[in-house]
């Protein structure tokens, strides 16, 4: 059987992105699974916080990083499902889609150009638009993958906020950087 390893790119996009920005992974798979995946290949450090299905719904765990004072017209979900996409609008914020079959392109343009464009207030509008048409014609053309799902991100341009915030509370639990604690067990 052979090693299921990351889209290519996505580790050099998730640097690229965290060198300006906090990196949320918002998941909907397991979060020892997601966890254990992301160690083994090296995606961890890149990130600032992994919040998988036990938090919650990703449109959840979304709204409640919004709650910790993010402007949502600055955060942008990565993400190759339709789920992304609806998380991503349910929040008011911003979608860029990781295309099936047309992985390595994707992340191309998103450290060309999409990430930028989040940036500096140019992604709304017309951008946006055509990001979503291509996923909705192209990225429903779903077949297995096996490769890691295209990472889920909440990529925020505050640098600072995660590293403030610290945790994410949901339900008596603290979700810090992967870690998941008992709110009792903290206090």
């Amino acid at each position: 059987e052979s090693e299921i390893k990351p889209f290519e790119l996505a580790r050099e996009a998730l640097c690229f992105a965290h060198e300006r920005a906090d990196v949320a992974i918002v998941s909907s798979a397991n979060l020892g699974a997601v966890l254990e995946e992301w160690e083994k290949h090296g995606l961890l450090p890149h990130t600032d916080i992994v919040l998988a299905q036990n938090a919650g719904s990703k449109a959840f765990c979304i709204a409640e990083l919004l709650k910790k004072g993010y402007d949502p017209r600055k955060v942008l979900m990565c993400g190759d499902a339709p789920g992304d996409l609806q998380a991503a609008e349910k929040n008011g914020v911003f979608y860029f889609p990781i295309l099936v079959r047309r992985e390595k392109g994707s992340w191309e343009e998103f450290m060309a150009e999409g990430f930028g464009r989040l940036l500096d207030g140019t992604y709304e509008g017309a951008y946006q638009d055509a990001k979503k048409a291509a996923f909705q014609v192209k990225g429903m053309l779903r077949e297995e993958q096996y490769c890691l799902d295209a990472p889920n991100l909440g990529l925020v341009t505050e640098k600072s906020g995660l590293k403030e915030v610290d945790y994410v509370k949901v339900d008596g639990y603290r979700y810090v950087r992967g870690d998941v604690q008992r709110e009792e067990a903290i206090m």
